[in-house]
């Protein structure tokens, strides 16, 4: 589970619908939430060391698994985001990040294998 606390709910709703495709159910609290088909894939996670590079600053990042990075970044330009880390590719993995309309950081990463390549 992850959240997204948006300064303008719709507006990023929005956003990420364009983006991803996503549909939201409304919850209470005001919350918004996207319900992900269960596949079984694998997960993966890590912990990285901070630098100055765009996408390793201290705090957390989230990847949603994309097919098509360029396409992806494209969605996320035509609707309002930013480029923030360019596709690059570490340890077998093929990733990018955006940023949102608010500036939140949004890791965009292709499918991958349970083992790098």
């Amino acid at each position: 589970m992850f959240e997204i606390i948006a300064r303008d709910q719709g507006a990023l709703q929005t956003f990420y619908t364009s983006v991803f495709g996503w549909n939201y159910q409304a919850g209470s609290s005001g919350f918004a939430y996207v319900n992900f088909p269960l596949r079984t894939l694998p997960l993966l996670g890590g912990i990285g060391q901070a630098n100055s590079s765009p996408g390793f600053e201290p705090g957390r990042n989230f990847y949603l698994l994309v097919d098509d990075l360029d396409a992806a970044i494209a969605r996320a330009l035509a609707a309002g985001g930013s480029r923030y880390m360019e596709p690059t590719s570490a340890d077998g993995y093929h990733f990018a990040m955006v940023r949102d309309p608010e500036g939140n950081p949004i890791g965009l990463i292709k499918p991958f294998s349970e083992k790098p390549a």
